[in-house]
């Protein structure tokens, strides 16, 4: 059953982790990956929606403190996800997102919140085409047009994802700030 998750991250103030919950449990994936967990707010959400579903494991990964802007350590993450007594639907690792797509591993659903811009999208969607052919899910952080405004997209002149929506054919889920998206097969 979801909860509300009282865990800094950019999904709380929209409850976002309701809908990573909503869509896990939709799509009832055995194999999640996760890059960009920060505190563990959305590996919370997705791991309870596993443990409602009765199976299935996270492999929550980030580069933790060796990222240059907002990070934190794994061992807050880890402490975290205790917190919730949730730790046996999650595995961590200190992987970096770009070394992972170079060689990917089989996975059901695919969480990214890495800084995304339209060509961290529009790349990594390239790469995953035949997991996604397959029924694998891609679900991101951005998607919306109010999340291609935000300061540090502007000022670093970033790709608007928006620009490749048709290129992906990704559907916006939730358009609440920072909004959630995704791409599946089937559009």
């Amino acid at each position: 059953m979801y909860k509300n998750i009282d865990i800094e991250s950019s999904y709380k103030k929209n409850d976002l982790g309701k809908t990573l919950y909503d869509l896990v449990i939709k799509y009832k994936p055995f194999n999640l990956i996760e890059f960009g967990s920060l505190y563990g707010y959305s590996t919370i959400a997705m791991a309870m929606a596993l443990k409602d579903l009765g199976r299935g494991k996270i492999i929550s990964c980030d580069i933790w403190d060796k990222y240059q802007y907002k990070h934190t350590t794994l061992d807050v993450a880890k402490q975290n996800i205790q917190n919730y007594n949730l730790s046996e639907y999650v595995e961590f690792r200190d992987l970096d997102f770009w070394n992972w797509l170079e060689s990917p591993t089989e996975f059901d659903f695919l969480h990214l919140d890495i800084s995304n811009t339209g060509e961290v999208i529009f790349n990594t969607y390239n790469k995953l085409i035949p997991f996604i052919q397959k029924g694998s899910v891609l679900a991101f952080e951005g998607g919306s047009v109010q999340r291609d405004k935000e300061e540090w997209m502007l000022k670093y002149n970033k790709t608007p994802i928006t620009s490749v929506k048709t290129l992906t054919n990704y559907k916006v889920i939730n358009p609440l700030w920072p909004s959630i998206s995704t791409i599946t097969n089937n559009g």
